[in-house]
């Protein structure tokens, strides 16, 4: 598991002991913005069904923000539109609500790059809390496809089928850039309630394809329903050391500054926003309550046990990755802008 920058470490370790190392107890709270929330109600939002990634993280995480903020912490789920709805709901919610959303954040901002349908915000507008994780993305085939390897796709000569929920989600964005990437036919098949409706087409022969963030699809290759072909990141991933990444396929210049563009999107993982201009003292406020919950060592070996990862940003440094990932090269854009 990747581990939070030093100085983040830091910040981790004082607010833990003000949080008393398991957060706030008894009603005691680890500052005076945090406080002014306690006995407050958050929403905090999963845009997509229960029992997926997001759903996990989001209560896993509800507990610990509830200690550390004296506050209640509803999970919702609100599916739909591969997770622009939620999404799109959070940026138009009051900024003095205390609405937080679990986003998807690459599947956000490819969306708002590609002016896709039901793009109804500014992903850099949004009052972000802070990343959660961001884990590598892995492009897996079933067990006994007929793709042995991603050089099979490559040299594939009938179009490779990929699966995603819809246009806002991560999986969408990779499976429609990484073949332009690499020269290779393909097409993405949509429409899928979920991540598991999607692997299901996978595992029985409709599709032959999905790309998933490492910690979505672990369970699923340590069952041998799926093998992994690709991880696309600079580095291998220490639990699958054997499985190439995009390094070992070196492409075009022109490609490769799209296929580092993609790489810096991922980064913005699983983070956690609210809608613009919210309260300043509410601002504050959670973001001291999601550093607090996201230093828990309980809730990290809590997250490791289910082989979730924890990769915090605070809300500022989540703010900048967003940033740049929506200043893009031009070559990256066009080819998002591409996808049907």
């Amino acid at each position: 598991m990747r581990r939070a920058p030093w100085g983040y470490v830091a910040l981790a370790g004082l607010l833990l002991a003000a949080c008393d190392g398991t957060g706030a107890s008894d009603g005691e709270q680890a500052s005076g913005e945090q406080a002014s929330l306690e006995g407050e109600s958050i929403d905090l939002v999963v845009p997509y069904d229960p029992g997926g990634g997001y759903d996990t993280y989001a209560r896993l995480l509800a507990p610990y923000l509830e200690d550390c903020l004296g506050a209640t912490v509803v999970v919702r789920n609100e599916p739909g539109a591969g997770g622009l709805l939620a999404t799109s709901q959070t940026f138009v919610a009051p900024p003095d609500s205390l609405r937080t959303v679990l986003m998807n954040t690459v599947g956000a901002i490819s969306a708002q790059l590609s002016e896709a349908e039901g793009v109804n915000f500014d992903a850099g507008d949004f009052s972000w809390l802070a990343r959660v994780s961001a884990e590598p993305n892995v492009l897996a085939v079933a067990a006994d496809s007929e793709f042995e390897t991603f050089q099979d796709l490559i040299d594939a000569e009938r179009p490779v089928r990929f699966v995603a929920t819809g246009p806002g989600s991560n999986e969408y964005v990779n499976s429609e850039v990484l073949p332009k990437v690499y020269d290779f036919p393909a097409e993405t098949v949509t429409g899928f309630e979920g991540s598991e409706e999607a692997r299901a087409a996978v595992l029985a022969g409709d599709a032959d394809a999905h790309i998933l963030p490492f910690d979505s699809q672990i369970s699923a290759i340590d069952a041998g329903d799926l093998r992994p072909l690709l991880v696309i990141g600079r580095q291998p991933h220490e639990s699958l050391p054997d499985v190439p990444t995009v390094s070992d396929f070196p492409t075009g210049e022109a490609q490769q500054a799209s296929l580092d563009a993609l790489i810096e999107l991922v980064e913005t993982g699983r983070s956690l926003a609210g809608p613009p201009d919210m309260d300043p003292d509410h601002l504050a406020a959670l973001r001291t309550g999601v550093d607090c919950a996201l230093g828990n060592e309980e809730l990290v070996a809590e997250a490791e046990e289910q082989q979730r990862d924890i990769d915090p940003l605070s809300g500022e440094e989540t703010a900048t990755v967003v940033d740049e990932a929506l200043d893009a090269p031009a070559e990256f854009q066009d080819l998002v802008k591409e996808a049907p």
